[in-house]
């Protein structure tokens, strides 16, 4: 499935995209704010992924 970049994502999508076994995963970074969010309304939470790609670059470990 190919995304426009503008594309929000919902949190299944993104565990999709992320190959997570669950949400329970992307509920954890967004939680610990690892990756950007935003809230729309009550309870819906939606991701835009150049924006979640971007921020897990800065959790990767480089070797040294």
């Amino acid at each position: 499935m190919a995304t426009d970049a503008a594309e929000w994502l919902t949190k299944e999508q993104l565990r999709e995209r992320l190959n997570l076994h669950s949400t329970r995963g992307v509920d954890q970074l967004t939680k610990r704010r690892a990756i950007p969010f935003c809230v729309f309304g009550h309870k819906t939470i939606r991701f835009r992924w150049p924006d979640v790609e971007a921020a897990l670059e800065t959790l990767t470990v480089r070797a040294v």
